[in-house]
């Protein structure tokens, strides 16, 4: 019987062995399948992991692309990471193949604190997230909903231009610290409808949820040991303490502003007066109550709605603002030029600067600064990862499905072949013919992103962003402290590309 068995289990292989080979034989010629893009060396297990360690991101893939091209593919762990760092490949991935490119990859952090992929920047590619979008752009990220926080903004720069007149001309000025303090204060009294007690709480919880959403992080990197990995490193445990403190935070906030909206309901009142009181929260529930979007607006979907509010645009609108007043300190003919410009459309003017003023006077080379500025120090210098759904032909080689894309904007916004020999330099005046924008169209200058997946709230950003440098340059002259010869340009580790050390200027007010 031993012997039937084994002689019938060495037939059947063999038989098998030559089907296949007879169905290989006789199947038509197959055209061959695309390379993948080149890349740097690997090691086992780790792949191309070693060539981003200590080092700054943005630069480290720059100087790889030099070496491999406009368009390679690292191996992170178990991750196939794709980078874009020419015009071209951009315009491919974001244009081109946009709708192959246009999910996200599902990251460790987006689950537990962003509420399952709830929110708009880390929601997958489908039908709920195009609801989601048409929804905030309408409702939450219009013009009009930009334009209703003015008062809020000139609010608050006002506030930082007192506290600067109160310190004295003595008392050197952190604008690192100024900088960040104004947006948080902006998007909390936006979002919120007033500062809060535990606001440095929901800061602090924010900008560590933005570290751990990189998509480096080592458990993000091995899908099929992710939950392993991330209890083991503590990641697991760090994400649910954050969000424990994000959800009990947005829970109290909007459970009060339930409560005063049915008081006002009760006591009829209501109309134009306490639409123009009305933040984010507000007309999120609003918007709740309402319904008929395609889903449900569940308290979930609000909540990472708006935690998205202050990831983005927080920490990137200050940074930005940072590195525009370092570049004008470090170009005094710009800044001359700018000033003169802020001081003769607000001569004589008494009071605040609004934002009235700004669109009344169109301050034009302002506009132009805050490009440049943005050209060469992106608030997300990498963009924010990319997925791409199906095997897909890019620039003659194959992109596997699930490899994750980034798009290098930092490396394009500073390449010679888009921006001439004086790429590296600051100046303006690039920008004057208007050719080129950051609306998504021009893939040399890509800040915000391009196409489906383009930051849908850079207009709250520029909006702040504008107000703050027009008043700081219009009430006061700007020096370097005693003993501090040049302004240090260096970038502190990490993804959002700050400073590494804080921007401290002294300010001699301007008597107009």
């Amino acid at each position: 019987m031993d012997d039937y068995f084994y002689q019938s289990l060495l037939l059947s292989v063999v038989a098998v062995a030559l089907l296949q080979l007879l169905k290989l034989a006789m199947a038509p010629p197959r055209s061959p399948r695309p390379p993948a893009p080149p890349g740097p060396w690997k090691l086992p297990v780790i792949g191309s992991m070693h060539h981003l360690a200590k080092v700054l991101p943005h630069r480290a893939l720059r100087d790889l692309a030099r070496v491999h091209g406009p368009l390679m593919m690292l191996q992170l762990g178990q991750t196939p990471l794709v980078v874009a760092s020419s015009k071209e490949t951009a315009r491919a991935v974001l244009k081109t193949h946009d709708s192959n490119f246009a999910t996200r990859p599902k990251l460790l952090a987006g689950e537990i604190v962003g509420y399952e992929w709830a929110d708009i920047l880390f929601s997958p590619s489908g039908d709920y997230w195009r609801k989601l979008r048409q929804l905030c752009a309408a409702e939450i990220l219009s013009p009009k909903r930009v334009l209703s926080f003015r008062r809020i903004r000139e609010d608050e720069v006002m506030l930082r231009v007192e506290e600067i007149r109160a310190a004295g001309p003595s008392t050197p000025v952190n604008l690192s610290v100024l900088f960040h303090s104004l947006t948080n204060s902006i998007v909390s009294r936006a979002t919120f409808g007033n500062k809060r007690k535990n606001a440095a709480e929901f800061l602090a919880a924010t900008k560590a949820v933005v570290g751990l959403s990189s998509g480096f992080n080592i458990p993000d990197l091995f899908p099929a040991w992710t939950a392993v990995l991330a209890k083991v490193t503590g990641m697991t445990r760090s994400l649910r303490s954050i969000h424990r403190t994000v959800d009990s935070i947005l829970e109290e906030i909007i459970q009060e502003r339930r409560a005063i909206r049915a008081a006002r309901l009760r006591s009829g009142a209501g109309g134009a007066e306490n639409a123009a009181d009305e933040n984010l929260v507000d007309v999120l529930i609003g918007l709740q109550e309402k319904g008929g979007f395609g889903f449900h607006l569940s308290d979930s979907i609000i909540k990472a709605i708006i935690l998205d509010m202050f990831a983005g645009g927080t920490g990137t609108s200050g940074s930005a603002m940072e590195w525009a007043m370092s570049e004008l300190m470090r170009n005094p003919s710009a800044m001359k030029k700018l000033q003169a410009q802020v001081r003769e459309a607000f001569r004589g003017k008494p009071a605040a600067v609004t934002e009235g003023d700004l669109q009344a006077s169109d301050l034009r080379y302002l506009k132009l600064v805050i490009k440049e500025a943005l050209r060469l120090h992106p608030p997300a210098p990498l963009l924010v990862p990319r997925e791409s759904i199906q095997d897909c032909e890019l620039d003659g080689y194959m992109i596997p499905a699930k490899s994750r894309v980034l798009i290098n904007a930092w490396a394009i916004g500073r390449d010679p072949r888009y921006w001439g020999d004086d790429a590296e330099a600051f100046k303006p005046e690039r920008f004057e013919d208007g050719a080129v924008d950051f609306t998504g169209g021009s893939y040399e200058f890509l800040p915000f992103g391009s196409g489906r997946r383009m930051c849908p709230g850079f207009n709250y950003g520029l909006a702040s962003m504008e107000l703050a440098l027009a008043g700081l340059l219009y009430y006061f002259d700007w020096s370097l402290p005693e003993g501090v010869a040049e302004v240090d340009m260096d970038e502190a580790p990490g993804l959002g590309v700050r400073r590494r050390t804080p921007l401290i200027l002294c300010a001699t007010p301007f008597a107009a």
